[in-house]
């Protein structure tokens, strides 16, 4: 059987929509499934002239590959309204996924596709235009939902703005014929929270490109940045990425770290990279916790700078407090760095206690100052939990293994296309 013509059913992409985990999983698995043969076509929301001239390069090499790329409309709100705010979004995304279900619809009914794909609520549109049509269901149909936060907010106003979209995300994954989950540990959440019956749940994980990963970090850069935060007068440099939210369980470190100053050295520090509206909040509490000098808040940094500064601390800490599959986690363990991380979304399929690390419960001040003083005092085997760490990414999380279990999960669906036989 040929490999397969691909619809690849997305709102963005990176770099032309930004940096984020969906961004990049989109650009990583239609770059990959087009090394192993397939025939993709991408479908995204519009990006803007000036971000599509500053990523001109970025974007021919999205394109090389695919068969085409089919950009669509996104923000049908006024300009006075943020088009990705709670509001924005209940307008605008479900119409540009009910656009987008159309357009691939009508495509596909002309024989032009033998695989359908979506992620996150790009499944709805197609779904129930799909439901409807018995040529269309003939047609294999997967859906990826991704880390679904709308299903994990705390935030009890989030959580009533977002009831229509929660629908909207459980309805297209249901009708799908398989809906992938990122994580092993974290399949029963398809049939928990989208109702999606686990018989057509298939597991294929989300994966970071370990060569383009290790292909950022630069020699000067390094010496750069160690210079920068005087990294060279530290005995022991911790590391933290994601955006400051409280979500991310950052003010639970700076809890930690305070308790732990008696078996801390005196000159370590703490990295905490990303930008949000927690920052000011952060500052505060690290000040009253008198540990404001040995903190450092980078800022947003460039791939380069992140790579790069990874390979300049001991160890990486993420104290999140609900989570996706975590590919901030997969970061610092192809860097082949000891992790401190939540026991929460896909990370319990990444790190193992005393194996490349620790695992704690969510939220926790008492089990990280426990995981933290264990990790102290068990130094000596860092460099043992980074190469286990780095082993685990290259055997499981790698994007040329990935893909090929995607490819794989689409062959074993595949059927002769009747539409494209009957031309």
């Amino acid at each position: 059987m040929p490999t397969p013509r691909v619809a690849m059913l997305a709102r963005v992409v990176f770099p032309l929509h930004g940096y984020g985990g969906i961004e990049r999983h989109v650009f990583h698995l239609v770059t990959h499934l087009t090394r192993l043969g397939a025939e993709v076509t991408l479908f995204v929301q519009h990006a803007s002239h000036e971000r599509r001239d500053a990523h001109d390069a970025a974007t021919q090499a999205i394109t090389a590959g695919l068969k085409r790329v089919v950009y669509l409309r996104y923000d049908y709100t006024s300009p006075l309204l943020p088009p990705n705010g709670v509001v924005g979004r209940q307008f605008n995304y479900p119409w540009y996924t009910w656009e987008l279900g159309r357009t691939v619809a009508h495509l596909a009914r002309g024989g032009s596709f033998d695989v359908i794909h979506s992620q996150g609520l790009c499944a709805a549109g197609y779904g129930l235009i799909r439901s409807r049509d018995p040529l269309l269901q003939r047609i294999p149909f997967v859906a990826n939902p991704h880390g679904m936060e709308e299903f994990r907010t705390p935030d009890w106003r989030k959580w009533l703005a977002y009831a229509p979209f929660r629908a909207l995300y459980a309805y297209g994954h249901r009708v799908a014929d398989r809906a992938i989950a990122t994580d092993a540990c974290t399949q029963d959440d398809l049939p928990r929270y989208l109702g999606v019956d686990p018989a057509r749940i298939a597991v294929i994980p989300s994966a970071i490109d370990v060569e383009e990963c290790l292909g950022y970090v630069q020699p000067a850069l390094r010496q750069a940045l160690r210079e920068r935060f005087d990294l060279a007068a530290c005995d022991l440099t911790f590391m933290s990425v994601g955006r400051l939210e409280r979500n991310k369980g950052f003010h639970i470190l700076i809890e930690a770290l305070a308790r732990l100053q008696g078996q801390l050295p005196p000159r370590w520090r703490w990295l905490l990279v990303g930008n949000g509206k927690e920052r000011a909040n952060l500052a505060q509490q690290a000040q009253q916790a008198g540990i404001a000098k040995q903190i450092s808040f980078v800022g947003r940094l460039d791939d380069d700078e992140l790579h790069s500064l990874y390979e300049e601390v001991d160890l990486v800490i993420h104290p999140t407090l609900y989570e996706g599959s975590s590919l901030v986690t997969l970061e610092g363990m192809i860097h082949r760095k000891p992790m401190i991380a939540s026991a929460a979304g896909g990370i319990p399929d990444k790190v193992f206690n005393q194996r490349n690390g620790y695992l704690v419960p969510a939220g926790s001040v008492d089990a990280l100052v426990q995981a933290m003083s264990q990790a102290l005092h068990a130094r000596a085997h860092w460099p043992a939990w980074g190469h286990e760490s780095e082993r685990i990414v290259r055997s499981t999380f790698d994007w040329p293994i990935v893909a090929r279990q995607t490819l794989a999960l689409y062959m074993s669906l595949m059927i002769p296309n009747p539409i494209a036989d009957s031309r």
